[in-house]
């Protein structure tokens, strides 16, 4: 659910800010560790380590960060 919010919020992002400069690129930057994370779910190796604790922080700790991006750009 985490990698569908930040894929989410990055295309909502891009749809409000279309008319700015540089809003695609403000964007992907939303939606790449999003779509990382979502690509890290099939692929059964990687999948395991977002089991980890350590994993899971570091996850929450950049979509945390990309979110804040997002809403304070």
């Amino acid at each position: 659910m985490w990698a569908y919010a930040l894929i989410a919020t990055g295309f909502i992002n891009w749809d409000y800010q279309r008319s700015a400069p540089h809003a695609m690129v403000h964007s992907l930057i939303i939606i790449i560790p999003g779509a990382i994370l979502l690509a890290f779910t099939f692929n059964k190796g990687l999948s395991a380590t977002l089991h980890k604790p350590a994993s899971k922080y570091i996850w929450g700790l950049i979509g945390a960060a990309a979110l804040a991006y997002a809403f304070l750009n």
